[in-house]
């Protein structure tokens, strides 16, 4: 590709600088110019900065500015391309004509730099070493051996002992970790490196829109960090990302070298060692997205400006990498504009100006994945409950954040359908001719209530009496005030809401085997006020020797039972249904046997992707073969922000009365008998819309569904046998019973 020079530079010549337009330039004196990404911070009135050549007034900070300039004079660059001011951002006109180009910008630039604000600069040489030298430790000394007797070279006994004395970095008491016989140098240097790592990708650059489609297509990424004091170069991209992969292998390494040196293992080890758990759980996050980045790095390159033409793999390796850590922008249209380069020719100038301009996010987000799929002939599409009415290209669903869409969750699940059809429909494989017809049992409203973490559950036999004996009975208690959960007891509240909601949401399966699942998805992260109260295994361990260990589904009566709690030292998660979209929405959930469940929005649709034989369920993310990221995102199943919307759980098989039957049965049956279900508990189960109905008349309809790879089965359905099909909800099981099998369908 032939070197596109931009309209402006930023040019440096011994303390002076200069914006010029280049073609009052030799071509050949300008070609090699750099290229800078960095983040804007927060936005103040325009102002004159005083740089000759800006002949408008700019937005950003004059540090920021300033930091430009250092960067500049310390990297010896002289001829820079900074959009805050080679692009006049009061020209809507030109910024139109601007942000299509950035593919050929960033190609063209002879270097990339990223400018970081960091309040502590590291070294990564400092840690690649530090981490071999942990490797060496690791492969050379006993979990359990001193240092000292461990035949280690001076200067290795040496080190370890520096860092046993140096800062103390691993999140706990060291004079615990000492009680544990585990080596402290090698804890400190461990947890040191990590956190260093870790802290870089934690960093504001690695949360916004723009600055993740600039990694993308820069080349030669250098970081440099800055702050009040100092600028200095921190090293490439490329040796960041290699160490994310580094620290999760010595997080496994240091978790391996733990256990097999104990035959037991004290609580203090137990503690250490779930604290290392959650290194690998986030580390495993990190390396996912670093590889999906660089994967898609690897497209882009060789590809050239064309590659996304034919490479659907690709594309979906994008849309996975921006939002498994979704990342956010100040205007609402630019988390689409914000990937024009990166899709570079999606758009012409006059297109981004008509289809991506205003703020209305449905129209945006149906313009952007119309005009992929026309150009791709691929139906691609944002997984959600209804397509709503679009012409021709009604089958493409739009993200409905209408309060607060400035983050790239818009872009979880978004799927592949099939081939398109030049009349705007999708030809799609699918199974078709579902048995039975879908019929409610369960609702879901969304609220907002920002009440943090709350799990009210009431049964509907709450308040009336059950029977005790031949002419007894006694009134079954009501929790209605909320209970304060303590710091470290929250691990059994939650195996213990948990066990509550596997029982309602997933009735007839093992309901010990679902909270697992669940919990595993949730990740929740919480305070303790001593370390040993969340053990390695807490999901067991915390009921361990109650009755809630392992409840007899026959004697676990649910519907009997009520609970009001408030977990304020859970303060995280990991499941990737809480964001900033999700955290402040909660959900109501009504059965219709009368029990009611009030929770947050990631626990509840977390819960129902944890059911048995659920396609939603697994991991959320992971590599194949290329280092393409395969999304498996629950966080289709709602147009997240739809506040107010509600939601039906409906089956195509079993009994839709079986909850209020086996309620009733939990009532009027003694104490010390068990409760045998009279009624096949749902199967084939969906998520819908409420708007959604079937009724007597509608029984010439057809229901099927669209396998997506693990990202939620669509149902769909046509109203007559020659008709097209409609997207109408998500399938919760993997399987239904069905008469036809797989076949192409049309889905309009």
């Amino acid at each position: 590709m032939a070197p596109v020079l931009p309209s402006r530079l930023l040019g440096h010549t011994n303390g002076k600088f200069e914006v010029f337009d280049t073609n009052t330039r030799n071509p050949d004196t300008v070609k090699n110019f750099d290229i800078i990404t960095y983040t804007w911070g927060a936005t103040i009135p325009p102002y004159n900065c005083g740089i000759d050549g800006v002949k408008w007034n700019v937005g950003i900070a004059p540090q920021k500015l300033e930091d430009i300039k250092r960067l500049m004079v310390n990297a010896n660059v002289q001829y820079l391309w900074v959009d805050c001011v080679c692009i006049n951002q009061t020209d809507e006109n030109e910024k139109n004509v601007e942000i299509p180009k950035m593919y050929e910008y960033y190609k063209s630039a002879r270097k990339c730099y990223v400018l970081m604000d960091m309040d502590e600069v590291w070294n990564p040489q400092d840690i690649v070493d530090n981490l071999k030298f942990i490797d060496h430790i690791l492969s050379h000394m006993g979990g359990a051996s001193l240092a000292s007797e461990a035949r280690l070279t001076e200067n290795l006994t040496n080190r370890l002992s520096m860092w046993a004395n140096t800062n103390w970095t691993f999140p706990m008491d060291d004079s615990t970790v000492r009680s544990a016989a585990i080596d402290m140098g090698v804890l400190n240097c461990y947890s040191t490196c990590i956190s260093r790592v870790r802290s870089l990708f934690s960093n504001l650059y690695f949360s916004r829109v723009w600055t993740f489609q600039e990694m993308l297509l820069g080349k030669n990424i250098t970081i440099y960090g800055i702050n009040g004091e100092s600028i200095s170069c921190i090293g490439e991209l490329d040796t960041w990302m290699d160490l994310a992969t580094d620290s999760k292998d010595k997080a496994y390494k240091l978790q391996a070298w733990i256990v097999t040196s104990r035959v037991l293992r004290t609580a203090s080890v137990n503690a250490i060692l779930r604290i290392i758990e959650e290194d690998c759980l986030s580390l495993d996050s990190l390396q996912t997205q670093v590889k999906g980045i660089s994967s898609a790095r690897t497209d882009i390159i060789n590809g050239g400006p064309n590659w996304w033409h034919e490479n659907h793999k690709g594309i979906s390796n994008i849309f996975s990498a921006i939002s498994i850590r979704p990342r956010k922008c100040k205007e609402r249209r630019d988390i689409f504009r914000g990937l024009l380069g990166v899709f570079s020719g999606l758009f012409t100038p006059e297109e981004v100006d008509r289809e991506l301009a205003g703020d209305d996010i449905e129209r945006i987000s149906f313009a952007f994945f119309k005009q992929l799929s026309i150009k791709t002939g691929h139906a691609w599409t944002k997984l959600a409950i209804s397509s709503g009415e679009r012409g021709e290209c009604d089958w493409i669903p739009v993200v409905a954040n209408h309060s607060k869409p400035l983050t790239t969750d818009c872009f979880a699940a978004v799927v592949n359908l099939g081939r398109l059809k030049q009349n705007g429909q999708a030809k799609a494989l699918a199974m078709s001719g579902i048995n039975g017809v879908p019929r409610k049992y369960m609702k879901i409203l969304l609220n907002q209530e920002n009440k943090g973490f709350q799990f009210v559950f009431k049964g509907c036999n709450c308040g009336k009496e059950v029977k005790t004996g031949v002419f007894s009975s006694e009134p079954i208690p009501i929790h209605d005030q909320p209970r304060k959960v303590a710091e470290d007891e929250t691990g059994r509240i939650l195996v213990q809401c948990a066990t509550i909601l596997g029982s309602i949401m997933d009735p007839g399966y093992d309901v010990v085997e679902y909270r697992r699942r669940l919990l595993d998805k949730l990740q929740p992260y919480w305070n303790v006020s001593d370390p040993i109260a969340k053990p390695t295994g807490w999901i067991d361990r915390s009921v361990s020797g109650t009755d809630w260990e392992r409840p007899n589904p026959l004697d676990f009566r649910v519907h009997n039972r009520s609970m009001n709690y408030r977990m304020e030292a859970i303060t995280d998660c990991g499941s990737r249904l809480q964001n900033e979209s999700t955290v402040g929405i909660s959900c109501e959930v009504r059965v219709n046997c009368g029990c009611t469940i009030v929770a947050p929005f990631s626990l509840i649709f977390e819960a129902i992707t944890a059911v048995e034989g659920s396609s939603l369920g697994g991991a959320s993310a992971f590599l194949d073969d290329e280092d393409r990221i395969v999304l498996h995102d629950g966080l289709g199943l709602v147009q997240v922000g739809d506040v107010g919307s509600a939601f039906n759980l409906v089956a195509f098989g079993g009994d839709v009365g079986s909850h209020k039957s086996y309620s009733q049965s939990c009532k009027s049956t003694k104490l010390y008998k068990p409760v045998v279900p009279k009624l096949p508990w749902p199967g084939g189960r969906a998520l819908v819309r409420e708007e959604f109905t079937h009724g007597i008349t509608d029984s010439m309809r057809d229901y099927g569904y669209v396998e997506t790879g693990g990202s939620g089965n669509l149902l769909i359905c046509r109203n007559k046998p020659l008709g097209q099909y409609k997207i109408i909800g998500v399938c919760i099981d993997e399987f239904i019973e069905n008469k036809k099998g797989r076949h192409e369908v049309t889905i309009r």
